[in-house]
């Protein structure tokens, strides 16, 4: 039911950076949310835009992070989600 109202793969990475213990590259979204490195940096890229994720180059790869407002809408979708499936 989930599927029908939110995209599935946006969804899956923004559940991913809402796990604070974990640190996030471009490349391990890609690998935990199932999509591709390209589409990763191209939704990345736009969500940084908006300013709901910061990115930092950390040698040479790019650790995202949620901004304070990332969290809300990351806890926003998590809610959701929950609300959905049960």
């Amino acid at each position: 039911m989930f599927q029908v109202f939110a995209r599935p793969k946006p969804c899956r990475i923004m559940m991913l950076l809402r796990e604070p213990e974990s640190v996030w590259h471009l490349s391990k979204l890609a690998k935990g949310s199932d999509t591709t490195y390209v589409y990763v940096t191209k939704l990345m890229s736009g969500l940084y835009k908006e300013g709901v994720v910061t990115i930092e180059p950390k040698g040479k790869k790019r650790v995202v992070r949620l901004t304070e407002e990332g969290v809300k809408i990351a806890n926003a979708i998590f809610e959701l989600k929950n609300m959905l499936e049960s």
